[in-house]
């Protein structure tokens, strides 16, 4: 027996030291995580704004004393998918290709659907039937006429005849509206075909360069995945935020001077600006500004790092 008790003593401490092991770890834990987990300030003097993540315009702007720093970006800058999923039968473009409002740039399998057209616009066009039911409505229309007057002046006719003639004309009538019905739901047929073709092909809604091409021909695609990017380099955006006690008086329309490039000599920039947020981001204290640069195409790249000085007689703005 008293062998057995010290076999369970043994066996109870060593209960003991693996409970005081885990009590340790969980102990510990929290306080490992709590030293990794530490979240940057809003704000730095002279550094990158923290906001939203990734590189966004928050993100990338820059405040030191009186002079915000923001990035460049085309005013229209898209991402252009297709609507509908299947394989791309052909990709039109490629990269560095100049293209205008409406430029094809891709499209899906078509060749279905192209039959279908076709077969909707020769049901469209067929006039054959309501030729004939027009023709059919003016005989009736004139058999009529002439049973009733030959029942008037010398009742020639039975008026049973007469109301078989009358029967006869309300039908040519019904049939000749059916057929006109039909040609109208052929044409919307038609255009409902139409509309079916043109969603499969991809075309640009607005003139610029095509700066990536994200899938080639053969590849599959979902609705509304990116195949293309369209950049249109002859408008630029200068884009930053700026705390509320640099923005002033600055609003829409004002014509203003930025500084665009890096390096000792950036360039001088004339602007006009778009867009003054009215909303102050809780978060940061600050205002999206949004200013369109007047020298763009060839001599400002849209992704060069701009400034513009606030501090400056008339907050930044042509005087």
């Amino acid at each position: 027996m008293r062998a057995g008790d010290d076999v369970m003593r043994a066996w109870k401490g060593r209960l003991v030291f693996l409970s005081g092991l885990l009590v340790a770890g969980v102990v510990v834990a929290p306080g490992a995580l709590t030293a990794e987990e530490k979240v940057p300030p809003l704000l730095s003097p002279g550094g990158p704004i923290a906001g939203a993540g990734g590189a966004s315009e928050e993100s990338l702007s820059r405040i030191e004393g009186s002079k915000v720093s923001g990035v460049t970006r085309c005013l229209y800058d898209l991402n252009l998918g297709l609507p509908l999923a299947g394989r791309l039968a052909k990709v039109a473009v490629t990269e560095g290709s100049a293209v205008k409002d409406g430029t094809l740039l891709a499209h899906l399998d078509i060749v279905a659907e192209q039959l279908d057209v076709e077969r909707r616009q020769l049901q469209w066009k067929n006039k054959a039937e309501l030729t004939a039911s027009e023709a059919r409505k003016a005989t009736t229309e004139k058999q009529l006429a002439a049973a009733r007057e030959i029942f008037a002046a010398s009742r020639g006719i039975s008026r049973e005849e007469v109301e078989n003639r009358e029967l006869a004309h309300s039908v040519a009538l019904a049939e000749h509206e059916r057929l006109v019905n039909a040609e109208k739901m052929e044409g919307l047929d038609y255009r409902i075909a139409r509309e079916n073709l043109d969603r499969r092909s991809l075309r640009s809604p607005t003139r610029g360069i095509v700066t990536k091409v994200f899938k080639q021909t053969g590849e599959s695609v979902q609705a509304n995945e990116p195949v293309v990017r369209v950049c249109d380099l002859t408008r630029v955006l200068f884009v930053a935020n700026v705390p509320v006690s640099l923005v002033g008086g600055l609003a829409e329309g004002d014509a203003v001077e930025l500084e665009v490039g890096e390096g000792d000599k950036p360039k001088s920039v004339r602007g006009r600006v778009l867009f003054v947020s009215p909303v102050v981001d809780a978060a940061s204290g600050l205002r999206e500004v949004k200013i369109e640069l007047s020298d763009s195409g060839q001599e400002v790249r849209p992704g060069l790092p701009a400034r513009i000085d606030l501090g400056k007689p008339g907050g930044g703005r042509m005087l």
